[in-house]
């Protein structure tokens, strides 16, 4: 999907030394007309100049730009590709992917844009989601944050948020283990932005990025599966599974501790897609192993082996899997396939939060009901990676 591009040959030689992704070179052309920028519609290009091609640069940006509103520009210090600095390289090369999923600008909703025009700050570890719901709206207001739906929030390190109303509102802190705490309050009001219109206002962009996803999944796809948690990245995936190629399974490895909805959701879901559902079952013995801890995450090592009873008792050669690379930076380091449980593609790799979250609901389908709470992100009910934030969610949904 993604693909870097240099203009001279040995610029692009220098690209394959630093980054881990294909690379291609425009063949040392001093100018572009004679360059066929088509072959760029369904990738995510990112080109790559020295200082002395700006002029390039700029003539590139004009001519990707009316055939795909998804690429980077990226202009290095050094006077050419081939005489900069290899970190340097890289450094530019996971801001440009992270402005691809983190751009915006501002047009009565919030619309993602590659350029940015919003100027929200990018960061390669940093992620994107919208308010969705009014249990998330009155969750928020109980920590004293008034926010309205469809107001966006960026996801930034250690779980600090901050949320755009558009103005900033307020900067709020979720770290694990501590209770929230707002560190930074405004008394401007929030607008409310109808998801419904978000959804219509980045309808295109999403259809791109959906475009480049199938065409990515059809290159790789036989004989597949989705691991299917009720998560919305695994739900994109199916989504994408089942335009790609029409008859796809999902595979929900069921835990004792799995989150309040889900085995109904992920049922749903199946049934609302038309997708055959296997469903492995696995039993946490905390009794056993204690509570899971980020030093001792057993858990997922039995929810992988699970996964793979699945994947062998039904022959599946591919898993599609909802991995991004705003999750972490060992996902962000991860390549667009890898070979582990079974050979695994990501076809959501370079999306955001809220890129996923629009694109379920563009497609008719409601998400897991605990992100209309506020969840980030769904797991066990004894995840160690559980906010407090999340954990009093949990606990009011059982009192009530």
């Amino acid at each position: 999907m993604i693909v870097a591009v240099a203009r001279a040959r040995k610029d692009a030689k220098a690209l394959k030394h630093a980054l881990n992704c294909e690379v291609l070179s425009l063949g040392g052309v001093r100018s572009l007309k004679d360059v066929d920028f088509t072959i760029f519609r369904d990738r995510i290009p990112i080109f790559f100049f020295g200082r002395d091609e700006i002029d390039l640069a700029i003539e590139s940006e004009r001519i990707i730009n009316e055939i795909t509103p998804i690429y980077q520009i990226v202009v290095l210090s050094k006077k050419a590709v081939r005489n900069t600095r290899m970190d340097e390289i890289r450094d530019k090369f996971e801001l440009a992917k992270a402005k691809i999923r983190l751009g915006v600008k501002f047009d009565e909703v919030f619309v993602f844009s590659p350029k940015n025009e919003f100027g929200i700050e990018i960061h390669p570890d940093y992620d994107s989601y919208f308010v969705i719901g009014e249990g998330f709206i009155e969750n928020m207001r109980k920590v004293g944050v008034d926010v309205e739906e469809g107001n966006l929030i960026l996801r930034k390190l250690y779980n600090e948020e901050s949320i755009y109303v558009p103005e900033i509102k307020a900067v709020v802190s979720k770290k694990i283990g501590k209770e929230v705490c707002v560190n930074y309050l405004s008394d401007v009001k929030p607008k409310k932005m109808p998801i419904e219109k978000t959804v219509e206002k980045n309808r295109m962009f999403l259809e791109v990025m959906e475009r480049i996803s199938i065409k990515f999944i059809r290159e790789h796809a036989n004989n597949v599966a989705v691991p299917f948690s009720g998560g919305k990245d695994s739900l994109a995936c199916l989504i994408l599974a089942k335009k790609a190629l029409g008859d796809v399974k999902a595979i929900y490895v069921r835990t004792n501790y799995d989150m309040p909805y889900t085995e109904d959701y992920v049922d749903w879901v199946c049934r609302r897609l038309g997708v055959d559902l296997i469903v492995e079952y696995v039993k946490f013995d905390v009794e056993r192993y204690g509570k899971p801890t980020h030093e001792n995450r057993w858990c997922t090592k039995l929810k992988m082996e699970a996964l793979k009873r699945a994947v062998e008792r039904e022959g599946i050669e591919v898993l599609i899997a909802g991995d991004r690379d705003a999750e972490s930076r060992i996902r962000r380091e991860r390549k667009e396939v890898v070979e582990r449980v079974a050979k695994e593609i990501f076809p959501i790799k370079y999306w955001s939060g809220a890129m996923v979250q629009l694109y379920v609901i563009m497609n008719g389908l409601k998400l897991h009901p605990l992100y209309y709470k506020g969840f980030y992100r769904l797991g066990c009910t004894i995840c160690p990676s559980l906010s407090e934030w999340e954990n009093k969610l949990l606990k009011r949904l059982v009192w009530s």
